[in-house]
């Protein structure tokens, strides 16, 4: 069987190049150690030569070249920024690289951003900072996630290794403020329903993006991108952060912010103005601006203003009262008729107050 093979390493001793007069029989029968003849022996040689030695492919499919990794020419071969494929010239490098990014990138790197959430998971300290970010970051903003940067991969394999001192830069981002074209469709709506999903009392979300520049498959002048790799999840506070114990919303003081029907004409738009002024500024008064807190509802009010033909529907939220601290029910109900009132009454919701923004610009 040894035979066999040295005959098909080279195409000179193959059966179909030696002639129609050779004895098929004696080409495959079996010899003894030392019987082989020196062709044979100077074949094996050169196969364990070539063994014994490292070779470089270039990794670009329609290259292939190949060299010993002792010769001069391997000297100039390149690698990949990310990973270890090589490549005979930069100019395969950038060929290749619009097929190579999606598993170099997304698997090298995303791995590595596992590695960094894993990491935080683990060392007591890293978490316990984490956590103080994020409690800090839910009661001035609401829900959202820790997002952890790293300039580059370099970055993030030293916090590995190092710990919290060489953590990426932190910052915590509402939810309504995270961008699909930094992190791609899929991971966006799977951070924005982590979100919009935990319990801030009990977790935080962890969003780890590492930054990687590359070359861009282009010809002419080098060029470079900049390119974001992340990850995310949710993972429990620290320990050592303390959560006081919230007092129970069961019955909460609700609010009703309505204004009588307004009637057609040219001071209906004025009448309207009038009515959305007042809300804001008894909302502001509780130390809420639904302009930052409630965004989409104030550009509702805005058309409402503007569009007679538009009507308002009403809302509720729940709004958290900067004197007292306590959060609060409130109900809008623009040009609402004693009967609409009546239904929310009748439905087991305890109003305290119901203010006309009509009559009582701020106090009743």
């Amino acid at each position: 069987m040894s035979l066999i093979y040295k005959k098909t390493a080279s195409a000179n001793t193959s059966p179909c190049h030696e002639g129609p007069n050779i004895d098929l029989s004696e080409q495959f029968r079996r010899r003894s150690e030392g019987s082989e003849p020196t062709s044979t022996s100077i074949n094996i040689s050169r196969r364990v030569s070539f063994n014994s030695s490292p070779v470089l492919r270039c990794r670009y499919s329609r290259c292939g070249r190949t060299v010993l990794a002792t010769t001069a020419e391997a000297s100039s071969f390149k690698n990949c920024h990310n990973c270890s494929y090589t490549y005979c010239s930069r100019a395969c490098r950038r060929a290749h690289w619009e097929k190579h990014r999606k598993t170099c990138l997304f698997s090298r790197i995303g791995t590595l951003c596992r590695q960094v959430i894993a990491a935080a998971k683990e060392q007591k300290d890293t978490l316990t900072h984490l956590s103080k970010m994020a409690r800090r970051g839910y009661l001035s903003h609401g829900p959202g996630a820790v997002k952890c940067f790293f300039p580059n991969p370099e970055a993030a394999e030293t916090f590995l290794s190092k710990g919290l001192q060489n953590l990426g830069e932190l910052t915590y981002v509402r939810w309504q403020d995270l961008l699909p074209s930094e992190m791609g469709p899929q991971l966006y709506a799977e951070l924005v329903k982590m979100c919009k999903n935990y319990n801030p009392d009990s977790k935080l979300v962890l969003y780890v993006s590492v930054c990687v520049i590359s070359e861009t498959p282009a010809s002419g002048a080098v060029k470079w991108e900049r390119q974001l790799v992340s990850r995310c999840a949710k993972m429990r506070l620290s320990k050592d952060v303390q959560i006081p114990e919230r007092e129970p919303l069961e019955n909460p003081e609700t609010l009703i912010l309505t204004s009588a029907p307004v009637k057609g004409g040219a001071d209906k738009i004025k009448q309207r103005q009038i009515a959305v002024e007042n809300l804001q500024s008894h909302l502001r008064y509780r130390g809420v601006s639904l302009k930052k807190q409630h965004p989409e509802i104030y550009r509702q009010l805005m058309v409402y203003c503007e569009d007679p033909s538009v009507k308002f529907t009403p809302v509720t939220v729940y709004p958290k009262d900067s004197v007292s601290g306590k959060s609060f029910m409130c109900i809008i109900m623009l040009e609402a008729n004693e009967e609409s009132l009546k239904k929310v009454e009748s439905a087991g919701v305890k109003v305290i107050r119901t203010v006309d923004l009509m009559k009582n610009p701020l106090f009743e």
